[in-house]
């Protein structure tokens, strides 16, 4: 039986801009004006999302590792069951997008949602302003919002995407998710004009006492929002180390990788 939308809900979480501005593209494409749920800061994340019954709804997060990050699962965790409508959305920073984006349909499953479309979209590395540079570009956000209009085509149908198209292979656990690198932060004290935007920007509160010099990196997630986001490049990684592995990803993944979107094969050929 077609679902009858009425409303649709955006659901996202994105600590550096890209998964925002992908996930706003594909809701241009959409034609229908989301209730916008931001799920970035502590506090947004304190306000109860409540869907309408068969609502779409349009999740939408980076890709850390190659998986979710553990705070999108807690999100849609909390998100009401019912059989309503969805689409799945990830953002990576052109390595790749791993098992993220099959990890997310699954747990759109288990809140009974039904995958009526899922992208894969390319947005620039939290860790190199080489790996996809200024991505989300115009070809990007054009694609995503072809994207959406793709999506506002099955709505009323009864089309869902099957998990095989987005595993590409049979069900296997997801990748093994690494003990997360303790990153270090280095401050540059003549650059930094104590705005104190990276203490507003983080989403999990990491900075201790408001202190822009002082981090709780065991609360960090490494999302490098605190790096991103400095309006006076006041920040940087302070482990060497780590640079080195990061100019190393940047060697063997500088090919512009292009965005992958999931729609059932009706639709016209300008879609695939």
């Amino acid at each position: 039986m077609a679902h009858q939308v009425i409303r649709n809900a955006l659901v996202y979480f994105s600590p550096t801009g890209g998964t925002r501005a992908v996930a706003k593209s594909v809701a241009q494409g959409l034609a229908i004006n989301p209730r916008e749920f931001d799920q970035t800061l502590p506090a947004d994340r304190e306000k109860k999302i409540l869907l309408e019954d068969a609502e779409f709804v349009l999740l939408a997060f980076p890709v850390y590792g190659g998986r979710l990050p553990s705070l999108a699962r807690d999100v849609i965790a909390q998100l009401p069951r019912g059989k309503r409508p969805a689409a799945a959305v990830v953002v990576y920073g052109n390595v790749g997008p791993g098992d993220a984006l099959v990890e997310l349909y699954d747990l759109c499953i288990g809140r009974d949602f039904e995958i009526k479309a899922a992208g894969a979209f390319v947005g620039e590395h939290s860790y190199s302003s080489v790996l996809g540079r200024n991505r989300p570009d115009d070809a990007d956000r054009e694609r995503a919002r072809v994207f959406g209009v793709g999506i506002r085509q099955t709505l009323f149908g009864n089309s869902v995407i099957p998990r095989e198209a987005i595993a590409k292979g049979p069900v296997q656990p997801y990748r093994v998710q690494e003990p997360r690198q303790a990153l270090t932060f280095m401050l540059k004290p003549r650059s930094c004009e104590v705005c104190r935007l990276c203490i507003h920007s983080c989403p999990v509160g990491a900075f201790i006492g408001g202190d822009p010099k002082k981090i709780d990196l065991d609360k960090c997630i490494g999302c490098a929002a605190c790096i991103k986001l400095c309006p006076h490049k006041a920040r940087r990684f302070g482990d060497d180390d780590f640079l080195d592995e990061v100019a190393l990803m940047v060697a063997n993944h500088s090919d512009a990788k292009a965005p992958a979107v999931y729609l059932p094969p009706n639709l016209p050929e300008y879609l695939g």
